[in-house]
């Protein structure tokens, strides 16, 4: 393949990020009061409607609480201004409404002429400035106000680390129905392929293991998201991912990131949504989204999701059924406290399951075969089941302070039998690859969290300041037994049989892996005042951990544990003007090693990973575009590394009975630019470049997929005028080549070209209901690898050209 060069692109995105937000505003200073947007409001008292009015139009509210007291508001819905949905709120309360800017003010009436106005004493305004919402969904928008990963929401600008969110806008756009399509289309993350299909991600050129994931908040809830038990993204508002370590937030974990989960909550209007799925190989998908107040007073709110996809693949043999249904309700159990309970239930079956992927000739060049070619065998199966059920009581002490108690609960399940085919080919006789063998698997995990935390803001030394401290408890039971059973077959590469071999029946159990995993961690963190541009954000975690591990057969055990290891965290924030920051910030983690030993007989130190990024942001249209640009340097030091002069004969009590040594470190650095969100009226835009360079102490990368160059761009455009009904969209994801020493033979070097694989979307609104669209991906039918693996296996194509027709209804 020839080489891909991406520097005029990166050129061109460098250029624009810089100069096209001045361009832009230049040009245009859209007034808020006239832009029409999406306007769902239930009929309630007049004080709550107000604020779902600023919410949804991202206003300030500025009224006399007696002003609205005791009024109701009827129900408003459809695409208006807000200046248009603001007065039919108020028509018949004897109140008027004036927008100015991103400042909403309610006040009395005009009299009408020849009266004279009542009596009334003098309106002393009281601003509300309501704490913009995070949330993503009836936005319309590629980006948010505010984040909430480190559980003390702020808004991106106010973050001193790189952060992407994906909206549900852009999930919905893209058709984005799992976590690892949302994760392959972020800024910076590249998807690599290890443990027997269990994928993971990279981020700066380090893992993003089980530990580097959240759920509203709480890590290790979710097992293998990216591999063996595929969580769908029916459920959730808006991802959150934050790139370089994250001690804050996970503590223990690789420094590649954290990435946050945020779960869909009940809406104060009935809505009843419905989306309809048919793609290319014969792809079918439903989804039913409703919900609403439960009750005459609202107090009570539900939310059910229901989902079912059924699929084929572009490659042979394998089709899964992946059912979901979520269900959510929120209570008000006073005027400051709200209850909230919920529950997950998804499967993913696959029969056909196809575990390793591809092999390549033994000279390190791909196959020259068809995509479509697989090597799995037709009774080969993969059967997932999630059973979540979670909690959360807030309360809110008074429009500063607030305490939140949550706990989740999450079983899984992964049942597999599979029948391995790998073994490099040889590029002249075509003969190498064969059925190795057939593995059993039988998996089950459990975690439960407990998060509980205060915080809230004060004014001191003439600055306002926050705090929020709080303790997280994570438990996670484990068991695994496998199995495997010789089979020896070849395998034809050019034309593999499905129904080669008949299915074998499952032998004894030869291995059975029980675990139990102990987290629990105190954290807090500070965002203090130091002069009105200038912000200090402090924190850090204390860390335990209690692992244990046994094989139930061979007895083998393994054992570590870490007590009080502590994860610090610090930010200064410039801020420039209202629109523009200046950063900088240190966070680092850690990795636990005391599974080995040296040659003393002493356990290994933690591995420290560490990020150190400087950068600069922008929140430009009243937040309705963010713009970033950041160096960064992130490492690992310590890293267990063999003791070459004492390789067997360890003391008793690690994990084996090699020595090792806390002798290596990891590196990486590089530069990121972003841009998401609306860049002019109707156009929005997700587009990030990340240039990132690793290497260990060998010299060689730390991660063999991450590319030096990396691109990712999502754009859509509602037409104006008389065209308004149509939306048009594309985009692109490119990258450069990179090449890596064989892990199955060193001698042999393998590697992939450069690549741009572009996308092209239209939708078209039918009425005020519907909502019609088509999704092409892979537009010029691009041949490329996505992931390579090893030489005998674990090499993957890209998906070829493809459609997805989508049909929305919202009621």
């Amino acid at each position: 393949m020839s080489r891909f060069r991406l520097r005029p692109a990166v050129s061109t995105l460098a250029i624009a990020l810089a100069f096209g937000p001045l361009g832009v505003l230049a040009q245009t200073a859209p007034l808020v009061a006239a832009r029409p947007v999406d306007i769902r409001i239930a009929e309630q008292p007049l004080a709550q409607a107000l604020d779902d009015l600023a919410r949804q139009t991202r206003l300030e509210l500025m009224v006399q609480h007696s002003l609205v007291a005791g009024k109701t508001a009827p129900a408003v819905s459809g695409r208006l201004t807000p200046q248009q949905a603001v007065e039919r709120l108020l028509a018949g309360t004897g109140l008027s409404a004036d927008v100015t800017g991103t400042i909403l003010t309610i006040k009395p009436a005009s009299p009408t002429s020849g009266q004279s106005a009542p009596a009334t004493l003098a309106m002393v305004p009281v601003t509300a400035q309501y704490e913009r919402s995070p949330i993503t969904e009836q936005s319309e928008s590629y980006t948010t106000t505010g984040i909430t990963i480190g559980r003390m929401q702020q808004s991106l600008r106010e973050t001193p680390q790189s952060v992407t969110v994906v909206t549900r806008q852009q999930m919905n756009d893209q058709v984005l129905t799992s976590v690892d399509q949302v994760m392959a289309q972020a800024t910076g993350v590249t998807k690599s392929q290890r443990n027997f299909g269990s994928h993971q991600f990279a981020i700066r050129g380090f893992t993003v293991n089980d530990e580097n994931y959240l759920l509203d908040g709480i890590p290790g809830m979710l097992y293998n998201i990216g591999g063996w038990v595929p969580v769908d993204t029916a459920i959730f508002d808006r991802v959150e991912i934050l790139r370089g370590a994250a001690g804050m937030v996970v503590g223990a974990g690789d420094p590649s990131g954290a990435i946050n989960l945020v779960r869909k909550r009940p809406r104060a209007d009935k809505h009843f949504d419905v989306t309809a799925t048919v793609g290319s190989w014969d792809r079918y998908r439903a989804e039913v989204d409703t919900g609403g107040p439960l009750n005459a007073e609202g107090t009570v709110r539900g939310r059910v999701v229901a989902a079912y996809d059924d699929r084929n693949y572009f490659y042979d043999v394998s089709h899964s059924r992946q059912p979901l249904f979520y269900g959510v309700i929120d209570a008000d159990l006073g005027r400051d406290t709200t209850l909230t309970v919920g529950a997950r239930r998804q499967e993913n079956r696959i029969n056909g399951y196809w575990l390793f992927g591809l092999p390549r000739y033994t000279d390190g060049s791909a196959l020259n075969v068809s995509r479509s070619t697989s090597l799995a065998q037709d009774w080969n199966r993969h059967h997932a089941t999630a059973t979540e059920v979670f909690g959360e009581l807030e309360h809110r002490f008074d429009r500063d302070w607030k305490a939140r108690l949550t706990v989740n609960r999450t079983e899984s399940s992964v049942e597999q039998k599979v029948g391995i085919a790998r073994g490099a080919v040889n590029p002249v006789t075509g003969v190498g690859t064969r059925l190795f063998s057939t593995q059993f698997k039988d998996l089950d995990v459990t975690s439960t969290g407990l998060d509980a935390n205060v915080g809230g803001s004060f004014t001191a030394f003439g600055g306002r300041h926050q705090v929020l401290i709080g303790a997280t408890s994570v438990r996670q039971n484990y068991f695994n037994q496998t199995v495997s059973s010789a089979l020896g077959s070849a395998v034809d590469i050019n034309n593999p049989n499905p129904s080669a071999v008949p299915e074998p029946l499952s032998p004894a159990w030869t291995f059975q892996d029980r675990q139990n995993d102990r987290r629990y961690s105190l954290y807090a963190s500070s965002r203090l005042q130091l002069a009105e541009p200038l912000h200090l954000l402090l924190g850090g975690r204390f860390n335990w951990i209690d692992f244990k591990s046994r094989d139930q057969i061979s007895g083998n055990r393994t054992e570590y544990k870490e007590s009080g290891e502590f994860t610090p965290y610090a930010g200064l924030v410039f801020d420039v003007n209202r629109q523009w920051s200046l950063y900088g910030s240190y966070a680092d983690t850690f990795a636990p090693q005391s599974q080995y030993r040296t040659a003393a007989g002493s356990v290994l130190p933690p591995a420290v990973g560490s990020n150190i990024e400087a950068g600069v942001k922008g929140e430009l249209y009243e937040g309705r575009l963010n713009v970033s640009a950041a160096v960064f340097h992130t490492k690992k030091n310590g890293v267990a590394v063999l003791d070459a002069a004492n390789p067997d004969g360890c003391p008793s009590g690690g994990a084996t009975s090699s020595c090792y040594l806390s002798g290596s470190t990891l590196r990486s650095r590089g530069f990121e630019v972003e841009a998401t969100g609306e860049v002019l009226p109707g156009w929005q835009v997700a587009a990030g470049y990340t240039y990132v360079s690793s290497r260990d102490n060998a010299g060689e990368t730390i991660s063999a997929e991450t590319p030096h160059h990396l691109l990712r761009v999502s754009t859509n455009y509602r037409l104006p005028g008389d065209l308004n009904d149509w939306t048009l969209g594309g985009g692109v994801s490119a990258q450069s080549r990179y090449s890596y020493f064989a892990a199955d033979n060193t001698a042999v070097r393998m590697g992939t070209g450069g690549r741009a694989v572009f996308d092209l979307r239209a939708s078209y609104r039918v009425n005020r209901q519907w909502t019609v669209g088509l999704n092409i991906g892979n537009l010029f039918d691009k041949t490329y690898y996505a992931m390579l693996g090893e030489l005998r296996r674990g090499n993957y194509y890209g998906e070829p050209r493809s459609a997805t027709l989508v049909v929305r209804g919202s009621f």
